[in-house]
């Protein structure tokens, strides 16, 4: 499912990139967070790696630290990771930017 950027953002060039969900991790209660940037950070590499870094910056405030002594056990580290890296996949699809998927590819 796309999301649609809201035009009253697009006018203010702003895209926020909403509801990074924890979809690893299924639970009653769902997480979000934001992250905003100008428009033009896409059009550069240096604004498009800024905006990646803090996405996967985000994901990981949602999903905790995966370190296993931070999370207590093996077990619950791999449950942090794959929350991690399902929660920067689902935010990088939400966003639908060439250049972002492309640097979440690599």
């Amino acid at each position: 499912m796309k999301s649609r950027i809201n035009s009253r953002l697009v006018r203010n060039a702003l895209i926020a990139v909403a509801a990074m969900t924890l979809p690893m991790l299924a639970s009653a209660s769902t997480s979000s967070i934001s992250v905003a940037f100008d428009k033009t950070d896409l059009d550069n590499t240096r604004g498009q790696v800024r905006v990646y870094e803090e996405m996967k910056s985000a994901s990981r405030k949602l999903c905790g630290p995966s370190n296993h002594w931070a999370s207590g056990s093996l077990r619950q580290s791999i449950k942090i990771e794959e929350c991690y890296s399902g929660t920067l996949t689902a935010a990088v699809q939400r966003l639908d930017n060439d250049a972002i998927t492309s640097l979440h590819s690599d």
